[in-house]
Formats: C-alpha cells, structure tokens, sequence
C-alpha cells in the first residue's frame, strides 16, 4: 500500500514536472516565433531606410552634379551660337577671299549647328534630372493662374519649330466653349510639348500627329494621338515610372538617348493640378496620350 502510494506519488510528480517542461518547451517556441517576427520587421525597416537613405544620396548628387554642368555647358552653348553667327556673316557678306577657305567655313559652320543641336539636347537631358530631383523632395514649384486652354493648345500647334516642317499637326476641339482651368501655364506646355514629341520620334515623318480638346463634365481632356508602333499593353503602366524606357520600341526621329524622365515627370506635373494622365495603345496600332484637368466653373463664353 505503502509503496503505491509512493509509486502513485512519483507518477504524479513527473506528470507535473512534464507539464512545466512542455509549458517551457511552448514558451521557448512561442518567444522564438516573436523573436523571429521582430527580427523580419526590423530587418524589413532597416532595408527600407536603407533604400531612403540611398535614394535621398543619389537625388542629392543628381541635384549637385545637374547644375554644375549646366554652368558650363551655359558658356559652351552661347561660344557655339556666336560662332555660327559670325560665321554666317562672313559668308553673307562675301568677306571671304579663297573659294577653298568659304568651302572649309560653310563646313565648319554646320558642324556648329550639330554640335548646338547636341548642347541643346544635352541640356534638356540635364534639366530633366533637375526635375526628377526636385520631384523626389517634393520641391516643383507651380506659379497657378488662370489658363484658356483652348488657347494654349491653338498657341502650341501654331508654333511647331522644335518639329520639321515635313510633319503636320492637327488641332480638334470639340466644344465651343473657352475651357478655363487654373494652372501653371508653363508646366501644361511642358506636358503638351513632352506628348507632342513623343508622337514625332515614335511615329513616321509623313503621318500626321492629332491633338483633341474635350469637355467631359467637370474636366478638360487633352488627347496626342500619333500613328506610330503603339505601346503593348504591359508597357503601358510602367512607361510613367522614373527612368523607365520601353525596350525593343524603334526610335524613327530625333534622338534615341533619353533618360525616361518625361512621361514620369508629365504625370507629377498634372496630378499636382489634381488631374490624370493615360495612355491608350495597341502595337501596330498608334497611341493616344491623354491628361485631364478640372475645370473652373464659368458660363459659356
């Protein structure tokens, strides 16, 4: 009796002894599955800081290096300009004696007008990454006024000298309306130019190029249709992202290099005017960039 009861004892005690070691055993785990979980959170946060803290250092030496070039590209581009001027003179006004000479001048001269050509593409190129940098810390300043748009685009397509003469551009506004927004004048051409060469490098020289003013109930819509390649539809999204090009699509005019900034910038420029920006293509069917602003609420003109 005696030594059951010891036994009975015995059992009960190592019970309880396995109870506390699985509730042990239990704690450990759980502690090391919060461990666990803490160490994935801290972890993901210090990647992220870490991505931050990368990307705030590249956009400070973006910002740093865009204008320090663009002091002397400034100095390069205005010699290269008077140069050509002088030249031009010279070879106006027969100052030249040798034949030879006037020939090797004539030479020199278009050399000039390419090199000015690439200063001035470089610069916008420079600009751009201004821009992105001002973009990124959220420093684009907007000067808002008050804006005709039909006007605006009428002024756009009337002065087309970024484009050749070759290109035709037409201008469709469906309403009679003057449609009034408030806007940075400035950073709305920007857009529309930006669209405007898109449609230009993407799509043949003898094509035409579309732009289409709407009013669709509170908004404007601003449409740039071309009859190039066309964009697939995958494309699509990522072509506003930063720095972001489309691979395998055939630049037909102007110049390949580009930094994919402008569709990127384009979009920052009209969401701060609380509009949308798109794109609707299919490949081999053309595109139709498009944005939108809200309107002012005014009586018809």
């Amino acid at each position: 009796m005696k030594l059951r009861r010891i036994a009975f004892a015995l059992a009960k005690g190592i019970c309880h002894c396995l109870v506390a070691v699985l509730k042990l055993v239990l704690l450990l785990i759980a502690g090391k599955v919060l461990m666990n979980k803490r160490t994935d959170t801290q972890e993901t946060q210090i990647k992220t800081l870490a991505r931050q803290e990368s990307q705030n250092r590249i956009n400070e030496f973006v910002s740093i290096i865009s204008h320090d070039l663009k002091t002397p590209l400034t100095s390069i581009k205005g010699n290269t300009q008077l140069m050509v001027r002088k030249l031009g003179h010279s070879l106006e006004t027969n100052t030249i004696a040798s034949e030879e000479t006037k020939r090797s001048l004539v030479d020199m001269q278009r050399l000039l007008e390419r090199t000015d050509q690439q200063i001035t593409h470089l610069t916008h190129m420079i600009n751009s990454l201004l821009e992105s940098s001002r973009i990124y810390a959220n420093t684009m300043d907007l000067l808002f006024e008050l804006c005709e748009l039909n006007a605006l685009l009428s002024e756009v397509v009337q002065n087309t000298r970024h484009l050749p003469a070759e290109r035709t551009v037409r201008l469709e506004i469906t309403t009679e309306k003057t449609l009034l927004v408030m806007a940075d004048i400035n950073r709305i051409k920007q857009v529309i130019l930006h669209y405007l060469k898109n449609a230009h490098n993407y799509s043949a020289l003898d094509r035409p190029i579309q732009i289409t003013l709407h009013e669709e109930e509170h908004t404007a819509l601003v449409q740039v249709r071309d009859e190039g390649q066309g964009i697939p539809h995958r494309e699509q999204e990522r072509i506003w992202q930063r720095f972001y090009r489309v691979p395998g699509i055939e630049t037909l005019n102007g110049s390949e290099v580009g930094l994919g900034l402008g569709l990127h910038i384009c979009r920052t420029i009209v969401e701060q005017h609380h509009g949308q920006v798109g794109v609707k293509s299919s490949p081999g069917q053309g595109s139709t960039f498009w944005f939108t602003l809200p309107l002012l609420e005014t009586e018809a003109k």
